[in-house]
């Protein structure tokens, strides 16, 4: 477009699923790099890209699972930040690369910082070259447990682990008395186990590669997760449903899914339900599947805002999904028959905006967090819309997770430091 903003004109479309993030112009000013974001059924890529501003082909300058910021210099060098690979995916780290002007890769990337722990984000440097500012950010998903009597939190919530990592709760045994959660602690994703009245929490899948969200089978006889699963070629090729005996033992293969997908069993009936997102579609798709032999039959599918990321939970029949942060209802509870695809929305009678959802233990309602712009809270939206606000804080709070006996309620609370940080000689 021009200086003041007329005659504007497209000059790339994203394909579906996909997202432009940072744009940038070249030092000479004759294309426009830009972040894209590509998602589909087997992975997730970030890719840096330059285009002609005059219109043309697309020249790709990186691509890798996680791709952060970057600033094109005048001296055609490329700064960007990346995750680290595992074990060390919760670091990141700038890295340099040559470029020529039409956006053509001329040499290998090249190490700038060896820093852990951190996300580096917006990058900027002066017009000389010499100085770059980038902004050194930390994240933290801190585990808490509270105590709950009719759908209320007596006292104050208390953090269960104390580790300086990211945990993540996601079933309890069936009386209610431990946790199962998965960390980060060791730099990669493991799964734990912890009594609710233990100061330390045990090992359960200790291995290479990650391992997430653990949920304890109908039965109570296993406990069925993802691990990270690799190609030949070592890419991540979709999601690799497992599960090891509760009492603990060897891992065995249990289904194939699509990047996304997400595993829920009730605990009233013997029914594990299993979702995954069809991108090309824009459906969220429901199949039931046996945990011992991996069979899988498709129920239904929704349409939904896929990029909304939408959470879900299943009611202890097994018959109905919770889905919460569908698209514009970001205040509403979609319940959806997972037999006849038929449902309703319970939305809430106050401003909300939905980012977790557990049913309660005696399936009258719900508990969610509560992510709004100007707070975040664990509210108790009943049946017919009403809310209880049990707990706010200043920062996020995500995933809850209802104790089956209805005593207890886990969650995450995350922590959140960033600072700007020139960096000279570089």
């Amino acid at each position: 477009m021009g200086a003041d903003g007329e005659n504007p004109r497209k000059l790339l479309q994203s394909a579906p699923g996909d997202r432009f993030l940072q744009v940038q112009w070249s030092p000479d000013g004759n294309r426009i790099a830009y972040i894209k974001l590509h998602n589909d059924d087997e992975k997730s890529q970030t890719t840096i890209e330059t285009v002609p501003v005059s219109g043309g082909v697309s020249a790709t300058i990186l691509a890798g699972p996680s791709l952060g910021s970057f600033w094109w210099f005048s001296d055609d060098r490329i700064i960007y930040s990346a995750v680290e690979p595992a074990p060390n995916s919760s670091d990141m780290n700038l890295w340099q690369i040559r470029v020529d002007r039409t956006g053509g890769k001329v040499s290998a990337p090249k190490r700038i910082t060896t820093w852990a722990g951190v996300s580096l984000l917006d990058l900027s440097a002066s017009a000389d070259g010499k100085r770059l500012m980038v902004v050194k950010a930390g994240f933290q998903r801190d585990l808490y447990v509270a105590e709950v009597r009719k759908h209320r939190i007596l006292g104050t919530p208390r953090r269960f682990t104390l580790e300086g990592r990211d945990e993540i709760p996601s079933s309890w045994t069936p009386d209610g008395q431990r946790l199962f959660f998965y960390s980060n602690r060791n730099g990669n994703w493991d799964i734990f186990r912890q009594g609710l009245q233990e100061r330390r929490a045990q090992d359960f899948i200790l291995k290479p590669g990650d391992q997430i969200e653990p949920r304890v089978s109908p039965d109570a006889r296993w406990v069925l997760y993802w691990d990270s699963a690799e190609t030949d070629q070592g890419k991540a090729a979709g999601m690799r449903l497992m599960r090891v005996p509760i009492s603990g033992g060897a891992p065995e293969p249990v289904l194939q899914a699509t990047q996304g997908a997400v595993i829920h069993c009730s605990r009233g009936h013997p029914r594990c339900v299993l979702s995954e997102p069809d991108r090309g579609n824009g459906e969220l798709v429901f199949s039931i599947f046996d945990p011992a032999s991996g069979k899988k039959d498709e129920l239904i599918r929704i349409a939904t805002d896929l990029a909304s990321s939408p959470s879900w939970d299943l009611s202890s029949d097994g018959l109905t999904a919770a889905v919460v942060a569908l698209g514009n209802h970001q205040d509403c509870i979609r319940l959806v028959n997972l037999e006849t695809g038929s449902g309703h929305a319970v939305c809430a009678d106050q401003s909300a905006q939905l980012s977790g959802v557990s049913w309660s233990a005696d399936g009258n309602g719900w508990f969610v967090t509560d992510s709004s712009v100007r707070k975040a809270a664990i509210l108790y939206i009943s049946s017919d819309g009403q809310v209880s606000q049990l707990w706010t804080t200043s920062t996020a709070v995500g995933a809850p997770l209802a104790s089956p006996e209805g005593t207890s309620i886990a969650f995450t609370v995350s922590s959140y430091n960033s600072n700007a940080w020139m960096i000279e000689n570089f």
